[in-house]
């Protein structure tokens, strides 16, 4: 696992929203879509795409709390645990977000 910058500080989300991130990985050159999201002074990220859907989480941020609204079909997501409200058995994968001072870095 290593960490990679996905933003500068200065372009990260206000507090109580997101965004949508597309990143491309330096060491494998997998692309990402990432939706980061800063609730009460953390932040929080987690793949873009809702698993039951395809709708971004991040394009259109609505964030309530600590669940993020698919622009698709509506799906809650929590946005520290990767789980969908309403269906336990769907997950997504979430990142550990770390602030540095040249920028926000996710474990991946």
């Amino acid at each position: 696992m290593s960490q990679v910058k996905i933003l500068e500080i200065e372009d990260a989300p206000i507090e109580g929203s997101g965004k949508r991130i597309p990143f491309e990985h330096p060491y494998t050159t997998i692309k990402y879509e990432l939706a980061l999201f800063q609730v009460e002074g953390k932040y929080y990220a987690i793949t873009d795409l809702c698993t039951i859907c395809g709708g971004s989480l991040g394009r259109v941020p609505d964030l309530r709390g600590m669940f993020a609204i698919c622009s698709g079909q509506e799906c809650l997501w929590n946005i520290k645990r990767g789980v969908c409200k309403f269906d336990h058995t769907s997950v997504m994968s979430t990142y550990k977000v770390t602030v540095r001072e040249d920028g926000l870095y996710i474990d991946i």
